[in-house]
């Protein structure tokens, strides 16, 4: 196969376009994509693949656009439909969903890697940043603009969690920039930071020209001035507490030169060695009053320290900004156009140049050129992931390693697609719609493995293994009736966290200096106390740790039988212990952080609850209110939690919960949230009433079934990211996060054994899920076949399959489930045909 070529995008006069396409453009874009195929295939002597029947489609397009297989009663909605658009009706309402948004996140978030979990870009600026990414597919944003709003990204996490494009690369502002320029360009240049690129044109000094936009970003912890300002009160009484040790008047050495006796020189002498003596006796005096205070101070430090990490802790890693700060060439710098450790300039590697416009920050012309459909590659790289995500394979492959020699598998196609998109104003939805209405996307799959170097020409698209997210999502779905329903208190919780960062943070800056100084004097005071307790509890805590770890290591060698079960009690003891003593040292930790809740946190909130509503701020009663009590407007504010509590725990205390204006989710009314529950329990009745439990105690069950199912089985999306190991995510192959597009969707071992042995078979398989409901529903052992095989795999079985069961019952296996478990571990369920 050809190395995979740019094509310059088409200038800016072909941005008129066309706006979102309504159904005569998609269809009409659609058969153009089609046309262009036809003429390659006939030019190569090939034909197209045959169209795939409503079975595979509906299967196929629910994979594609929203992660999962369709319930049975989905797939039978669209099947006993005799509208002769359906498919393209389907494909809108797909696109429209809110899980589209969900599977296309799954999908970014491996590109981006995005994390929520904290580990990289911190747990607020991780939140911030998937829900930002989340809200632009939701919103349909255009991808240039998406783009540039994480390229220009800065400000706080809570402001703009775009910041979180940075902070993923916090501190390597080299890497930032490769991983920028792989991701958006195509184009690999990470190997010109040490040399000239040595298979590519790009030098070491474009790489470092490239770097020196993005150089001055950094990515910290938001402080703030309050923080600061304590710091500095800190900083000025350690040195008032030195200065206040005088030291003695040094004596000075006396002239003995002039015209004196011998016996006045000796007693001159004399009485300064003795001064001098005395002095440093003095000094030694000082300075080891001096030592002492420094030691007191240092003590009080750590504790004063441990205080404002409270707040600190809070809003880590939430902070972006640009610095004026320009990169050096390296000291080995060995190339003639300039000399090593020289200062470097910004300038762009492809294109045009980049010029900050007024009113514009460097970031921000930064990522207009970035973006621009004048820039090479840009455009390119979009219309390839697009039409890789329809057709299981880009047109130029691998995407991320772009030369100017690159030829597209259809050059012809490949010119088309990037017109699409710059007509389309990049407007991603719109591009797969047209892709997805094609008459190619719905032919049937090639299923011969495409070698790595040579040209298909899409006659089909290739037959694909489900992603890990896809798999899971159908897992999903195979259990919940209703896998799309959203767990509202589960986002709720994401919200709430980012919101009270921000509430912290603005509370803590209402103070002045000397007001948090003195609540955290409090705190330090607290810290200060509990150290020699805290200390010791840990010293305890390791040993005990240490022990626990022996032991099992020891019980672990030892053959089976009843020595190694008391060896292993004696381990789980020890381990009990271990946990014990840690829970007692975050007891007494958090004693500490109370107190800086309590006499900071809860101080500066309470002041800018005053300034943004300009109310004084009254506490309420901790004593519920009388009935017809006040609740307007004029009210004392409230401090509630949800269900009107007036109180929240914060490190196993209650404090108040102070609700300001801009900073708290509105809380629901208690009957606001009777409706939205009732909201639930009435979609769940109404699964009742489809799959026929009229029995008023087996209704109920099933409510409270499903109430625990909603809140327990979650799609990919709407779990931590990425998904902790030993998870079916990934164990299925969900990336990692720590490189660009890290899933992979090999089979293994561990995969068999998690279908085997986990606990997924038997919440697919027990009575409330949604396979086992459809197949209850089912009058006839023959019809339960069937619901088996729809729901699995949407489609009847054939007569062979049939006979197989029979067969394989004759041999002992009876239940249902023997069933499922076979067909989930086919071919035919975890590939997208």
């Amino acid at each position: 196969m050809k190395k995979l070529l740019i094509f310059p995008l088409m200038a800016s006069a072909m941005v008129t376009s066309m706006q979102a396409a309504g159904p005569q453009d998609t269809a009409a874009a659609a058969k153009q994509i089609d046309a262009i195929l036809a003429k390659d295939w006939a030019a190569n002597k090939l034909k197209g693949n045959p169209q795939t029947d409503d079975n595979t489609f509906v299967r196929r397009i629910y994979l594609d656009i929203i992660g999962r297989i369709p319930t049975t009663r989905e797939a039978e909605a669209f099947l006993n439909s005799t509208e002769a658009d359906k498919r393209a009706k389907l494909i809108d309402k797909l696109l429209a969903s809110e899980a589209y948004v969900q599977h296309f996140f799954n999908y970014w978030a491996d590109v981006l890697r995005v994390t929520s979990n904290g580990n990289q870009t911190g747990a607020i600026t991780g939140a911030a940043y998937a829900n930002f990414v989340k809200d632009s597919l939701r919103k349909n944003k255009p991808y240039d603009q998406f783009v540039r709003d994480m390229v220009a990204a800065q400000g706080k996490a809570w402001e703009d969690g775009a910041i979180g494009y940075y902070m993923r690369d916090r501190g390597m502002p080299l890497d930032n920039m490769a991983n920028t320029v792989r991701v958006f360009l195509g184009t690999r240049i990470e190997c010109a930071q040490c040399h000239n690129h040595p298979f590519d044109k790009w030098t070491q000094m474009q790489f470092y020209k490239m770097a020196a936009f993005t150089y001055g970003v950094q990515t910290q912890d938001y402080g703030g001035d309050t923080v600061s300002g304590v710091t500095d009160l800190l900083r000025e009484k350690e040195k008032a507490a030195r200065d206040a040790i005088a030291e003695p008047k040094r004596p000075q050495r006396p002239n003995i030169n002039g015209k004196m006796s011998n016996e006045e020189r000796e007693k001159l002498q004399k009485d300064y060695l003795a001064a001098y003596k005395n002095y440093e006796a003095e000094m030694k005096e000082v300075n080891k009053k001096r030592e002492e205070v420094r030691q007191a101070l240092r003590k009080e430090q750590r504790s004063y320290q441990e205080a404002m990490n409270d707040v600190r802790d809070t809003m880590r890693y939430t902070s972006v900004s640009l610095r004026d700060r320009k990169p050096t060439l390296p000291h080995d710098y060995q190339y003639s156009d300039a000399k090593p450790n020289s200062v470097v300039e910004p300038g762009t590697m492809m294109g045009h140049e980049c010029i900050t416009q007024p009113g514009e920050t460097p970031l921000q012309a930064y990522a207009r050129w970035m973006t621009s459909p004048e820039n090479p590659r840009f455009t390119t790289v979009i219309a390839n992931r697009l039409w890789k995500r329809a057709f299981g394979l880009a047109l130029i492959e691998p995407l991320d390693e772009l030369m100017d020699n690159t030829v597209p598998m259809v050059p012809e196609l490949e010119k088309h697609l990037e017109k699409l998109v710059v007509d389309m104003k990049y407007d991603m939805k719109g591009v797969l719609r047209v892709l997805y209405n094609t008459k190619t996307y719905q032919a049937q799959v090639t299923r011969e493995e495409h070698a790595p170097g040579t040209v298909y020409h899409f006659t089909g698209p290739l037959l694909r293994r489900m992603s890990a997210e896809q798999m899971w999502d159908s897992f999903v779905t195979l259990i919940n009736p209703s896998p799309d329903m959203i767990n509202e208190a589960n986002r709720e919780v994401m919200e709430q966290r980012i919101l009270q960062a921000k509430k912290i943070a603005d509370g803590v800056e209402s103070l002045s200096p000397e007001e948090a100084l003195a609540g955290f004097k409090r705190a330090a005071d607290i810290y200060s106390k509990n150290r020699e307790r805290t200390d010791a509890q840990q010293k305890l805590f390791a040993e005990a740790r240490t022990a626990a770890k022996a032991a099992k290591d020891e019980a672990e060698a030892m053959p089976e039988g009843p020595a190694r079960v008391a060896a292993m009690a004696k381990a789980d003891e020890l381990k009990k212990k271990a946990d014990a003593i840690r829970t007692e040292v975050n007891r007494i930790q958090s004693e500490g952080r109370r107190v800086t809740f309590t006499e900071v946190v809860a101080p500066g909130q309470k002041k800018l609850y005053e300034k943004v509503t300009g109310k004084p701020y009254a506490t309420a009663s901790l004593t519920p209110s009388k009935p017809g009590a006040s609740s307007g407007a004029d009210a004392a504010p409230a401090m509630m939690m949800s269900g009107g509590d007036s109180m929240m725990m914060v490190n196993g205390a209650k404090m108040e919960k102070i609700i300001i204006p801009g900073y708290d989710r509105k809380e629901l009314s208690k009957e606001e949230r009777q409706a939205v529950a009732q909201k639930a329990r009435d979609a769940y009745a109404e699964e009742a009433d489809f799959f026929g439990i009229t029995n008023e105690k087996e209704r109920k069950s099933y409510i409270a079934s499903r109430e625990r199912i909603s809140r327990d089985t979650l799609r990919a999306a709407e779990l931590e990211s990425p998904a902790p190991r030993g998870h079916y995510l990934r164990e299925f192959g969900q990336s990692d996060r720590e490189t660009i597009e890290n899933a992979n969707s090999d089979a293994s071992v561990p995969q068999a054994l998690a279908m085997m042995n986990g606990s997924l078979l038997p919440q697919i398989t027990s009575s409330y899920s949604q396979l086992m409901l459809t197949v209850k529903k089912a009058p006839y052992p023959d019809d339960k076949v069937d619901a088996i095989y729809m729901t699995l795999l949407t489609r009847k079985p054939t007569a062979n399959e049939k006979a197989a069961w029979l067969k394989a019952q004759e041999g002992g296996l009876s239940n249902m489930e023997d069933l499922v478990f076979a067909l989930l571990n086919t071919q035919q369920f975890i590939f997208i045909q």
